[in-house]
């Protein structure tokens, strides 16, 4: 059986069950209790081989990285979505385990994020850890029964934007650009729709 106690502001959790020590802290007592009763599932259906769910300490950054390599190539977004992973790995939402993700985890992320950029962005990056989740559990053999994307309410997708930039503006825009990097920054907004912050985020040096 889990043992629930309340350190301070935080739930702690520790399971014992043949071998097996399980520890996690949450901020809910719901989530706890969720998170106790997947992991002693687990153990009962013997995926869980050691004294980590899963027996591989699978990450959702490892979810991503494979997802990046086997699913991103066959999509017209994969720039885009590309940056996305890349800003999940830097981040600590990173470094959980898959086995003990909850709905918290990702709200917690969403909310962090929606102080610094708009709902629509915050929108596409969870909705690219939803479908990394969707896949990994239904073709990859992750033992997640569900996807803790999906249990949160998502953020606005905001309004589409229908106007596109005209072949006369793009000439102007091209004879305007007083350095070759400005060119492809102004290239990659328009063929990817990356908002400003995301361009500004990301590593240009080693462009020439």
């Amino acid at each position: 059986m889990a043992t629930l106690r309340k350190r301070g502001c935080k739930w702690h959790v520790q399971i014992r069950r043949s071998g097996h020590i399980q520890t996690k802290s949450f901020s809910l007592k719901a989530d706890a209790e969720t998170w106790a009763r997947l992991v002693e599932r687990y153990i009962d259906t013997g995926e869980i081989k050691s004294g980590l769910a899963g027996s591989s300490s699978t990450k959702i950054g490892d979810l991503l990285k494979r997802y990046r390599e086997e699913v991103l190539p066959n999509k017209k977004s994969a720039p885009v979505e590309s940056y996305i992973i890349e800003r999940f790995q830097q981040h600590t939402l990173g470094s959980v385990l898959t086995c003990e993700v909850v709905g918290a985890d990702i709200t917690k992320y969403r909310d962090q994020r929606l102080s610094l950029v708009k709902e629509g962005t915050v929108h596409r990056e969870l909705s690219v850890l939803r479908h990394c989740f969707e896949v990994a559990r239904k073709e990859w053999g992750i033992p997640l029964k569900t996807n803790p994307v999906s249990g949160i309410t998502m953020p606005s997708p905001g309004k589409p934007r229908k106007r596109r930039v005209t072949k006369a503006e793009l000439s102007a825009l091209r004879l305007a650009c007083s350095h070759p990097l400005l060119w492809q920054i102004i290239t990659m907004a328009i063929e990817t729709a990356m908002r400003r912050g995301e361009i500004v985020a990301m590593h240009w040096d080693h462009i020439d």
